[in-house]
């Protein structure tokens, strides 16, 4: 329709609903879609790109530090009675090495998010948003220039952060959005809280070798 706005649709978030809807709608005929994404920093500095909480700092990279706990305890329990022989005092494990081979493939996800976003005609932009009125909303890149852009609807895909420790020194613990990159181990762990989350990265780090205790 000719409404006079930047696009039929912009939507504001880069995950795996924002993805689906923006490529939805151009399925459905909107001509002009865009998708905003923007991750702001965790309190230690962490950032990642375009995917969303899953590919990033989630189900990706949890499942696969997962699957190397898997690996790591199957070697130590299982190895012997298949008639492997194993010293089990010299089987070490490489936190840097898992990592970057983690974050590699995260980074070739992100790629190909960004190519079929493309490929389906919709516009990637890697800018904050903030709404200012039904049709208007105001954007800032990376380097903070600020911009608006006009469009017919908006779609609010935005998810969610880990909530922070509101206490002394709770500037200090790292979450789930800095666990997956960091460049060493983490060494002895307590995780806070027994969410599904605070479980799972429990479990996998007690399955690589790693002091952990759930509070």
């Amino acid at each position: 329709a000719d409404h006079g706005y930047d696009y039929d649709l912009i939507v504001i978030g880069g995950g795996s609903g924002g993805l689906a809807a923006s490529k939805e709608a151009v399925k459905q005929g909107a001509k002009k879609v865009a998708v905003l994404d923007f991750v702001k920093p965790s309190q230690q500095g962490t950032t990642w790109g375009l995917g969303g909480t899953c590919v990033n700092v989630g189900c990706i990279p949890k499942k696969m530090m997962h699957n190397a706990a898997l690996i790591h305890e199957s070697i130590q329990a299982d190895s012997a009675a298949f008639g492997i022989s194993t010293d089990k005092t010299s089987i070490q494990h490489s936190w840097e090495e898992m990592r970057t081979n983690i974050q590699n493939h995260i980074r070739g996800l992100n790629f190909k998010y960004r190519v079929n976003l493309r490929q389906n005609s919709v516009t990637y932009l890697n800018k904050l948003g903030k709404l200012k009125d039904a049709h208007t909303i105001e954007v800032t890149d990376k380097k903070g220039n600020v911009s608006e852009l006009t469009a017919a609807r908006f779609l609010i895909a935005v998810g969610g952060r880990p909530t922070t420790l509101d206490c002394e020194g709770g500037d200090l613990a790292i979450s789930s959005d800095d666990i997956f990159s960091l460049e060493s181990s983490p060494g002895k762990t307590l995780c806070v809280g027994a969410s599904y989350i605070s479980l799972e990265c429990a479990g996998f780090l007690a399955g690589l070798g790693y002091d952990t205790t759930v509070a």
